[in-house]
């Protein structure tokens, strides 16, 4: 099995990012979106690193994602030391309900603090305010100034948002560029997808507001597009669900998966700086590096799509059409 082209045996710049084309998703490791076996972590994070795979996202959302994955790390510190991958974490959000974010100066100093403490580092690589879509303005520029400051202490590397609406991503690196502090990092999750691409048409807009890093979460958008239902919290509507689970079931008769046609697709962006995908275990580390694999031979011409997939493809773009670029409302 070929690795993606970053060697993580190798020390990387930690000033300036330079991220594997696929990037780990620990919020997995939630158990939000399926159990867990114990196990599991450790070889998946392991697999990841052996395979060229750097850049690991969690949150203090996610359950008990940075305690797991700093476990993970610390056993793993013989073999990859901490100068070999990227941690990347967010701050703001820490329950499902809207009373549940505290975007404050002092939550996010706090934040960051207990983030270190479960990921057992000195430093955070990169931290983003997270789900920015569901507080104010004013309360997410507070918090981004607060990272800003941690950020010239040495404590973060650098400092991004997350969030759903687009546009909401936009108004803040906009702000945030006319303030002469342009953000280093934004997280777009499901918006770039079989069903919906409009990230593809905001990136050059965040490219002229100076953030250098670009990271297109969840291909998969949040487990609509695998073989197995979504997770039943899912926010897509009926219709979408129905629509997805009908394109699973076109792929599964031609023996297909819908999980690795919806990699590719996502896979075949290159605008993009990183690919950033939820992976439970080691199998699902392979899948994805053989997903990405597919990609570059057919680009290089070294395959060819067969037959059968084309007509797959056409045959999900018709299902999913009456839904494709359309967003589910967050919050």
């Amino acid at each position: 099995m070929d690795c993606i082209p970053l060697d993580a045996s190798k020390e990387i710049p930690h000033n300036r990012l330079q991220i594997s084309k696929i990037s780990f998703g620990a919020g997995v490791f939630s158990g939000r979106y399926n159990s867990l076996e114990e196990d599991w972590p450790l070889e998946a994070v392991r697999r990841a690193l052996e395979l060229g795979i750097n850049c690991f996202d969690t949150s203090p959302y996610y359950g008990n994602s940075e305690l797991i994955l700093g476990d993970v790390f610390e056993k793993l510190k013989d073999e990859y030391p901490r100068s070999r991958y990227y941690l990347s974490t967010k701050c703001g959000r820490y329950g499902h309900t809207k009373n549940d974010f505290n975007y404050s100066r002092k939550r996010v100093e706090e934040s960051v603090t207990e983030s270190c403490r479960r990921l057992k580092t000195t430093y955070l690589d990169i931290v983003l305010a997270h789900d920015v879509e569901f507080v104010g303005i004013d309360e997410t520029i507070e918090a981004i100034e607060k990272l800003f400051e941690l950020k010239a202490e040495g404590i973060i590397k650098h400092v991004g948002i997350s969030g759903y609406p687009l546009d909401v991503l936009l108004q803040i690196a906009e702000i945030q560029y006319a303030k002469s502090q342009p953000l280093d990092v934004i997280l777009s999750y499901s918006h770039y997808t079989l069903q919906n691409t409009l990230f593809a048409d905001y990136i050059g807009r965040f490219r002229a507001l100076g953030v250098e890093t670009l990271t297109n979460a969840s291909p998969l958008s949040m487990g609509l597009f695998r073989s197995s239902p979504p997770p039943k919290w899912h926010p897509a509507s009926t219709g979408l669900h129905k629509a997805a689970a009908e394109c699973a079931e076109v792929a599964k008769q031609h023996n297909l998966s819908i999980a690795k046609l919806a990699l590719q697709f996502a896979f075949q962006w290159k605008d993009v700086d990183s690919t950033m995908v939820g992976l439970s275990n080691k199998e699902e580390v392979e899948d994805a590096i053989d997903a990405w694999n597919e990609v570059k031979a057919r680009e290089k011409g070294e395959k060819t799509i067969p037959a059968i997939e084309v007509d797959v493809l056409n045959e999900i773009k018709r299902l999913l059409e009456p839904y494709y670029n359309i967003s589910w409302p967050s919050p």
